[in-house]
């Protein structure tokens, strides 16, 4: 019995000594090395490969790098409702659609903007979900083979396949939080 409370308080105490010794012997551990300025924002390099910049408290999340979408040409617009559809096509949803409906959705409510999904025809549509054209204030998300993101009148139009519109939306979030 003796042998064994002593093995107990032995394991106890290189339990408790490792974890003193992770905090304290190393007073850099809690500084990031995967931060990378760009105009003067910090991105941070996650462990999922995704950066994070903190602007005001709130963190924005890009899938790439401000340099790997310089190329990408964006219109000049500016928000002017609290409320934006993000529109589909019923059929061409998929996984990669929905997660950057999901980026989009994200950034535009650290911006206090609601965002609302909906579709761009009755056809396959969720009964609960709206159906929106350009008429109202939208993201408009249509796959095409043409990669481009532009304006029609009240919506911005973010074309291509999943890949280009999720650098679309990386590019139209930087202007958001007015990084470009």
């Amino acid at each position: 019995m003796k042998k064994t409370q002593l093995m107990v308080i032995f394991i106890i105490v290189i339990m408790v000594s490792s974890a003193i010794g992770f905090v304290y012997i190393n007073p850099d551990a809690n500084k990031n090395t995967n931060s990378i300025n760009y105009t003067g924002f910090d991105f941070t390099l996650t462990s999922s490969g995704k950066y994070i910049v903190n602007i005001e408290g709130k963190e924005f999340i890009f899938d790439y790098f401000p340099n790997e979408i310089k190329d990408i040409e964006t219109p000049d617009f500016s928000l002017a409702s609290d409320k934006y559809y993000l529109i589909t096509h019923p059929t061409d949803k998929n996984e990669n659609i929905d997660y950057s409906l999901n980026k989009m959705g994200y950034a535009l409510n650290l911006l206090g903007i609601r965002a609302v999904l909906a579709c761009d025809t009755e056809e396959g549509c969720d009964p609960d979900m709206p159906v929106k054209d350009c008429s109202s204030d939208a993201f408009y998300f249509k796959k095409s083979n043409i990669n481009k993101v532009y304006l029609q009148d009240k919506c911005i139009i973010i074309e291509g396949d999943e890949v280009s519109m999720s650098k679309g939306v990386d590019k139209i979030d930087l202007k958001l939080a007015n990084i470009e």
